[in-house]
């Protein structure tokens, strides 16, 4: 028979099978012990590791710096227990802080940030999921250092009306896109499966800053997942998009078409080709027929003595028989290879 810990005794904490006891507050409070249920993502996986790993970083500390977390953590409150915000340590901030940091690509922080940060809410109009089509739309933006991070679960049944323990990390941190999270390709990769019609998907989103990793409030959601969408996503070309068959001229590429405005932002780098003053792109699909015509944007290049000039350049967009083509024709300036073609165009022609 195993005696299980109580309330009784007064200074009690340990585990015994699967309860704990532990002291908050000059309190004993009892909980289950937490397991893993189902298969673990390589997402999760590479979280608990980098938790140990960090965790084992505070004893690398000085005692100073040990001190400046356990000062920040006397501001900072945990989850609330029993109606009371449960306190933190400063191993604990330390650990949650690094952990969001690393998520986020950043490196482990040893001195404390110098405060508590106020992160914004998310605040988004919509959510569509589709089996094609997984995207936050109108959400307002915020600047650097802030990334969104959210959390979905895969395909629930539309009766259950909480599911937030099923969701996991879709992306880490993204930065939104003119107001468009687009977690299409992320959904997929994280979850392994198309998301259901008739069946119910959870969201959770927050802000991050990547600086001190401190977090805002948890932006929470549900939505049926509908057989397809009115929803136009905004037209993309990136190097995904080229077609693999075909000789390319560009080492990095991508052209964000706006909707429903004759305007589009390029971020490329062009190579040349030949000894025509020009580089082509080849897609591996057509573009719609509002994302063809010809663009002026500006282009740079960097000189033998490291001088930058500035160049112009005329974007046509084709579909022509099989091939649909992005070609950069350089009109102003001189000419120096490799050019990055970047910021926003104005479309002059549409065919």
């Amino acid at each position: 028979m195993i005696a299980l810990p109580s309330i009784a005794f007064g200074g009690f904490s340990g585990s015994a099978k699967g309860v704990t006891a532990r002291q908050v507050g000059g309190r004993s409070i009892l909980s289950l012990k937490c397991y893993p249920t189902g298969v673990a993502t390589g997402a999760q996986l590479a979280r608990r590791a980098s938790l140990k790993k960090i965790s084992k970083n505070w004893v690398l500390l000085t005692n100073e710096q040990r001190a400046d977390w356990d000062r920040l953590a006397e501001h900072a409150t945990g989850a609330s227990s029993l109606g009371q915000k449960a306190e933190l340590s400063g191993l604990n901030l330390y650990v949650r802080l690094n952990a969001n940091r690393v998520m986020a690509g950043e490196a482990v922080l040893s001195d404390a940030p110098a405060g508590q940060v106020a992160v914004p809410n998310v605040s988004f109009t919509q959510v569509i999921v589709t089996p094609q089509l997984v995207v936050m739309a109108g959400v307002r933006h915020e600047p650097s250092p802030n990334k969104l991070v959210v959390k979905m679960s895969g395909s629930q049944s539309a009766g259950i009306s909480n599911g937030w323990s099923k969701t996991v990390i879709i992306t880490p941190g993204m930065e939104e896109d003119w107001g468009e999270a687009d977690v299409t390709k992320l959904y997929l990769k994280t979850i392994g499966v198309e998301p259901t019609p008739g069946q119910k998907v959870f969201v959770e989103a927050y802000w991050l800053d990547t600086v001190t990793g401190f977090t805002g409030q948890v932006a929470r959601t549900s939505v049926i997942v509908t057989g397809e969408s009115p929803y136009q996503r905004r037209v993309k070309v990136t190097m995904d998009d080229l077609d693999p068959e075909a000789e390319q001229h560009v080492s990095s590429l991508d052209v964000d078409f706006s909707t429903n405005a004759p305007a589009v932002y390029f971020d490329s780098v062009c190579l040349g080709h030949s000894n025509v003053a020009s580089s082509e792109a080849t897609l591996d699909q057509p573009l719609p027929a509002d994302c063809i015509g010809i663009f002026m944007a500006m282009g740079r290049g960097m000189g033998e003595d490291g001088s930058l000039h500035p160049q112009s350049y005329e974007i046509q967009t084709s579909n022509y028989t099989s091939e649909t083509k992005i070609r950069f024709m350089h009109r102003g300036g001189k000419y120096i290879k490799p050019t990055e073609v970047f910021g926003p165009g104005v479309c002059y022609s549409n065919s």
